[in-house]
């Protein structure tokens, strides 16, 4: 059986919310959730004992440069404190930096799906309340590394997408790793970003502590923190200048164009070039919302469904990662259709809930057998004339 994901995050809302478990640890709670407010309003959070490397040879050094010149290379990255230490050892594991990790022996270890868990609950709190324990460490020079971070995660979601189970029963918690955990490899784009933010910086040393959350963990929400940074300057230009340029790094291309790209990178596998091509063609052949919610339902299950024959793992997660664009563009479809709302007939619900069923499906939040039998429920639905009784309990099932 497997394990709840809800039983995973109570474990760490005890340290948010300090609510009491059943198992004679209420004082250590009430300690540990004191520990995690500290780290909130630390200028460090988490990482008291600064910066260090971490060298592959399993040595560690104060920060400086070329630290593990002569140790096989390593990663700097902030040092867990005492507390954090303390925190991690008892099973809840916050401060989560995947630079440098190794995946296979983190993939191995008994608790691996304890500590995966967790470690998206950290990213759901983080994004949540404004940076959670690292709400003032995102502007600690060196303490992330997102170019460290993002190669870390991608090595984990690639193996994670080469396990069996992972692309089968787990496959929505793989999937909400794809989501939640930046992955995407150095572009020019993101490169240009950095160059441009520490420019400004040299310039201005107030604009320091942006420089740093843009440099150790961006997000798109910081095109909006130098745009209010520039209100505020008088020559507000050169910010404006790089607010666009992030803009650029997460602005998504119209699904169309990114099937066809990516249907260019998978030369090795016809038949999803065929499935991709096919499904722009296809998404392009009718504007209309109600057209593309169904056919971008169709695409998600056809995703999740050619996991298992496509041979590279790194090529399953870019998969992955076209199946929440394609999402993406079903939430916006389905926003679309509720103007059609009122004027539907009860065959265009029934149609809708079938495709909703179906992209659920493609998303992880039901399996197969479950998509089996809603089809099932409303197919019973769609006779032209049917029991009130027969009626209300297939709507009862499916709802």
């Amino acid at each position: 059986m497997i394990p709840s994901p809800f039983r995973h995050i109570t474990i760490l809302l005890f340290l948010v919310c300090g609510f009491v478990t059943g198992t004679g640890l209420a004082g250590d709670t009430v300690k540990y959730r004191q520990w995690i407010q500290e780290m909130k309003s630390a200028s460090r959070g988490p990482f008291s004992e600064g910066i260090k490397w971490y060298c592959n040879d399993g040595s560690v050094y104060p920060a400086k440069a070329y630290a593990c010149s002569r140790h096989g290379g390593g990663v700097e990255h902030g040092a867990l404190g005492k507390k954090a230490r303390t925190l991690r050892e008892n099973g809840y594991w916050i401060a989560n930096l995947l630079a440098g990790v190794d995946i296979e022996r983190l993939l191995d270890s008994p608790d691996f799906v304890d500590r995966y868990n967790q470690l998206l609950i950290e990213k759901y709190l983080i994004t949540a309340d404004d940076g959670w324990i690292l709400r003032k460490a995102l502007f600690y020079r060196g303490a992330i590394q997102e170019e460290d971070e993002r190669e870390g995660a991608r090595k984990l979601l690639t193996a994670m997408a080469g396990k069996k189970e992972w692309i089968g029963p787990r496959f929505a918690g793989l999937r909400t790793g794809v989501r939640m955990l930046p992955h995407g490899e150095d572009t020019a784009s993101v490169q240009k970003v950095r160059q441009m933010a520490a420019s400004l910086a040299e310039q201005d040393r107030h604009f320091h502590d942006l420089r740093v959350k843009i440099h150790g963990s961006p997000d798109a929400g910081d095109a909006e923190r130098v745009r209010q940074y520039a209100a505020k300057q008088k020559e507000p230009q050169k910010y404006l200048a790089l607010a666009e340029e992030i803009d650029k790094v997460y602005r998504a291309l119209p699904l169309p164009q990114l099937l066809r790209k990516d249907a260019r990178i998978f030369s090795g596998a016809h038949w999803l070039q065929k499935l991709l091509t096919d499904a722009a063609k296809g998404y392009e052949a009718n504007p209309y919302p109600e057209h593309r919610y169904a056919a971008t339902a169709q695409l998600l299950a056809e995703l999740r469904d050619a996991l298992p024959r496509i041979h590279s793992h790194s090529a399953r997660l870019r998969v992955l990662d076209l199946s929440l664009a394609v999402e993406a563009d079903n939430f916006r479809q389905g926003t679309a259709l509720r103007k059609a709302m009122k004027k539907a007939t009860r065959q265009h619900r029934i149609s809708w809930i079938r495709q909703a069923a179906t992209a659920a499906y493609g998303t992880g939040l039901i399996n197969k057998r479950s998509l089996i039998e809603a089809e099932k429920s409303l197919a019973r639905l769609s006779h032209d004339d049917i029991p009130l009784s027969t009626y209300l309990k297939e709507l009862n099932y499916l709802g």
